[in-house]
């Protein structure tokens, strides 16, 4: 209790004994108005009162004293704190000698390891059962220096099932881990060379107008030690480069790491653990639109009949010689088996050869599905490309139309027209005489499919004017 909580305590204890001595005094005034038979009776019960007055005001001082002791403040508050603990729980530390507790996320560890295998199956915690007199529940819970550990020696590969084992839990009480048992496979450890790229980490701490770029990495190879199986999962090793708070061009020794196919990190040893980088920070970056590839197929008889970006432009960064070559970012937008309009959120832009960093790095991109018909269109003539030396080109037969099937929305395919669908042959590199070319149909609207329905090849007759 602070000083201020004493003073402020103590009139209204001071305050109390004046009150319960008024109280004394008034009796003893009403006692010598009793007749003088009664006297030696009062006086008893006045000197009683008199005795109550000076232990209550005993226990006032005594308190006043506890309270302004910091030992003795500490072992009250612990003493409280293990009643209340007790009571919380609905478990009373004296009438209830005998309890139960579960404790979480007790870490399992490893010992006596052939440093020449693997262990894989084994849990990183499990929860143990106690059992057993309430204070040392109490006790073991307070103090956490037990342990579950499992013992793997004299071992070599194979697959056990072994039981876990605890240590540093007071005698007194039953422990039971969950699971008990575990099934753990021991495998050969081998070591094979992977190629070494590296990443940036604490990106969301570098100012967006810094973009990183690697100049040089001493390795580009890193051994990585492990069972076959677990080599098997590694997608990528990784250099991991920390850019946080970077303005100027720096050296750091990165951390390697591996992963899997699913960004996870793979427990594996490696040589060397960490690479030494060398990195330039530019603040050259420009603004290039996103273009969206539609992945996958609609189910027949649906088709996109527009699709819209939450941004269509996106500022990139990194160094201007390599940005000069970029003139877009994709981002994929996967479309199976879609029958209606939705709004797929955060798809990833993909980073390509030069770019560091995104203003932004996921859109949003909403696509509306609507039921689509079919339409045959005939005789759209074949137009030839690349007629360069002009020479006169015929075709045979009736092979200077073509046809064409265009599958799109309703509205879509009753607004189109000849004029908007292309069918072309190109003659480049081709000389005087008979040769048979491949057609080629093209649209003016992406959202439509197209399908050529009459022979892909025909046969044209080339001559000098």
């Amino acid at each position: 209790m602070s000083p201020r909580n004493q003073k402020n305590n103590r009139p209204l204890k001071d305050t109390t004994t004046d009150f319960f001595l008024k109280i004394i005094e008034k009796e003893k005034d009403q006692t010598s108005k009793d007749t003088s038979s009664k006297e030696s009776v009062n006086e008893k019960k006045a000197k009683a009162i008199d005795t109550g007055a000076r232990f209550y005001n005993y226990m006032n001082q005594l308190l006043d004293k506890i309270l302004s002791s910091k030992v003795s403040i500490t072992i009250l508050s612990f003493v409280m704190a293990a009643v209340l603990f007790y009571s919380v729980s609905g478990k009373d530390i004296l009438t209830s000698p005998t309890s139960g507790a579960t404790l979480e996320n007790v870490p399992v560890y490893v010992e006596n390891l052939d440093d020449s295998l693997e262990a894989s199956g084994i849990p990183e915690s499990v929860s143990v059962v106690l059992v057993g007199p309430s204070l040392d529940i109490y006790k073991t819970n307070f103090s956490r220096d037990y342990q579950v550990y499992l013992d793997l020696q004299d071992l070599d590969e194979g697959d056990y099932v072994l039981n876990l084992r605890t240590r540093n839990f007071p005698e007194s009480l039953q422990v039971v881990s969950i699971p008990s048992s575990i099934k753990v496979t021991l495998a050969k450890k081998v070591t094979r060379t992977f190629d070494l790229g590296y990443r940036f980490i604490n990106e969301d701490q570098l100012d967006s107008k810094y973009s990183v770029s690697v100049n040089q990495m001493d390795l580009d190879t890193v051994e990585l030690r492990a069972s076959e199986e677990t080599l098997s999962r590694v997608e990528t090793v990784e250099a991991c480069i920390d850019v946080s708070d970077k303005t100027e061009d720096f050296e750091q020794n990165a951390r390697i790491r591996a992963y899997d196919s699913n960004g996870e990190e793979l427990n594996v040893e490696m040589s060397p653990e960490s690479v030494h980088v060398t990195c330039q920070v530019s603040s050259y970056s420009k603004t290039v639109p996103i273009h969206v590839n539609l992945v996958g197929n609609l189910p027949t008889g649906y088709q996109v009949s527009q699709y819209t970006l939450s941004q269509s432009e996106v500022t990139i960064f990194g160094l201007e010689e390599q940005l000069n070559e970029i003139q877009q970012v994709e981002v994929d937008v996967d479309i199976t088996d879609l029958k209606s309009s939705t709004t797929m959120t955060n798809l990833a832009l993909k980073k390509i050869a030069g770019i560091n960093k995104f203003s932004q790095d996921a859109i949003d991109v909403s696509v509306e599905i609507e039921k689509v018909i079919t339409k045959k269109f005939d005789n759209i003539p074949i137009k030839v490309l690349n007629n360069s030396r002009d020479y006169k080109v015929s075709f045979a037969g009736q092979g200077q139309n073509a046809s064409v099937s265009v599958t799109g929305t309703e509205d879509k395919i009753n607004t189109l027209k000849v004029d908007n669908i292309q069918a072309t042959i190109d003659i480049d590199g081709l000389d005087v005489g008979t040769h048979q070319v491949n057609v080629k149909i093209a649209g003016d609207d992406e959202t439509l499919t197209m399908k050529l329905l009459s022979s892909s090849k025909v046969t044209i007759n080339i001559e000098r004017n």
